[in-house]
């Protein structure tokens, strides 16, 4: 037993001791947490629900919860950084279940097994939400929380054949472009690149976590994916930073869009090909669906081969030297209650974790059932990079460099790319 888990283990033995004596005291209960939400000047529903539990969590236990905002695309890794330099670290944070390898490898989360598996919600959860917070020897390091994937979201009036999310019948769209979505960074990787990839049959990393990327069927993909920003079905603000290519939908120039189950936060107020203008707050997605004028999809896949929606689980994890680890313990079990944890999920854009939380009358809406259906029926983890951040933005940038450069060879870039990030991943084992 290393003395990682010897730490866990002693620090839970205290837990239990210490809300076995009764409630904690409000100092007791004041904790820091990270996360990617801006609870001090909130910007969507994530962030009003971010500031909403604050106040819930101030009152209820008498204590201070402090939220540090950290960047949506580096809070992981930021976090992983802060302990192992032994800097400042939160008492809890929120991660993502992609990065769990780099934490694991790095011992820098507690080993939360024992505390999960006697939680009186433990089983609730789903089998494989919780699959994906344990490491490889059995250890949970995290407690999930949130399940997300990708579907299609499209207007109706722009493929009056219908749309299955097959690269053949998005030649039937009769807007200016057929797709519109991130095809750029990590964000790409995610939401496009990969699941195209997977349904052409390409594998992207081997069980040891290095990239295979040099394969027939990976490069018969990029060469579809190429096509369709030579062909201009795409807008080139898909391969920009930022945000720019969800304009293409919400104004309809785009008769698809590829989208995560939490599109609907941000894409907002959307209007139809017949003109129709949806609210311009989070319901505006759900509105257009409701109304007749949306559609679901699977996600963009080779035709008459199986679609791919790439899932994601978030947890709360507690640093291996958090400061006040009781206290997160106990902030886990609060946030983990039914109805509070099925509200952070519905503003999210996920499902939750708990089966008694999913069965909540917020999730039996056409929104939520239209997207169980499609991440329970074609959902696949993402590909288990050894250090998935650097693989995921590495491909992605080849890939877009492989658009800007139609002349270049494929399979000579991808294994250029390969041999790069294998060489890193090598040198750290």
């Amino acid at each position: 037993m290393t003395k990682w888990m010897r730490y866990s283990l002693f620090v839970f033995a205290l837990a239990v001791a210490a809300l076995g004596l009764g409630a904690a005291s409000a100092q007791d209960a004041s904790i820091t947490i990270w996360t990617k939400f801006n609870s001090d000047s909130p910007q969507n529903l994530q962030d009003e629900w971010m500031a909403a539990l604050i106040a819930d969590y101030n009152a209820e236990t008498g204590g201070t919860l402090t939220n540090v905002t950290r960047p949506f695309d580096t809070i992981n890794v930021d976090l992983n950084l802060a302990i192992l330099a032994g800097g400042t670290v939160p008492d809890v944070s929120y991660i993502d279940a992609t990065a769990l390898t780099q934490f694991y490898v790095n011992e820098t989360l507690m080993d939360l097994t024992e505390f999960v598996t006697s939680a009186d919600w433990y089983d609730d959860l789903s089998p494989a939400a919780l699959a994906a917070c344990t490491a490889p020897d059995g250890a949970i390091l995290c407690v999930p929380t949130i399940t997300q994937g990708t579907l299609m979201y499209y207007w109706v009036d722009a493929f009056p054949n219908g749309f299955d999310g097959s690269i053949d019948a998005l030649t039937s769209a009769t807007t200016q472009y057929q797709v519109t979505g991130k095809s750029a960074e990590q964000f790409g990787f995610e939401v496009f690149f990969f699941p195209v990839i997977a349904s052409f049959g390409g594998t992207l990393a081997d069980e040891n976590g290095f990239a295979t990327w040099t394969q027939p069927e990976t490069v018969e993909a990029i060469e579809w994916i190429r096509s369709l920003h030579a062909a201009g079905a795409i807008p080139e603000t898909s391969l920009a930073s930022g945000f720019d290519y969800e304009n293409n939908f919400k104004d309809a120039s785009a008769g698809s869009f590829i989208a995560g189950s939490w599109s609907y936060v941000y894409l907002n107020p959307v209007t139809s090909p017949d003109g129709t203008t949806f609210p311009a707050d989070s319901t505006s997605i759900p509105s257009a669906l409701e109304a007749g004028e949306l559609g679901f999809a699977a996600p963009l896949h080779k035709t008459g081969s199986e679609p791919v929606s790439f899932i994601n689980v978030n947890g709360w994890a507690i640093p291996y030297n958090s400061p006040n680890p009781e206290a997160a313990m106990a902030f886990i079990n609060w946030a983990m209650d039914t109805e509070r944890l099925a509200e952070y999920a519905a503003a999210y854009g996920g499902l939750p974790t708990r089966q008694s939380s999913l069965e909540m009358e917020m999730f039996q809406t056409p929104y939520w059932v239209g997207v169980a259906e499609i991440l329970n029926e074609y959902g696949t983890p993402p590909p288990a990079f050894f250090d998935y951040g650097a693989g995921a933005s590495l491909f992605a940038k080849t890939v877009v460099d492989l658009i800007l450069n139609p002349d270049q060879d494929i399979l000579t870039a991808l294994q250029q790319a390969q041999d790069e990030y294998n060489a890193e991943i090598a040198a750290m084992m």
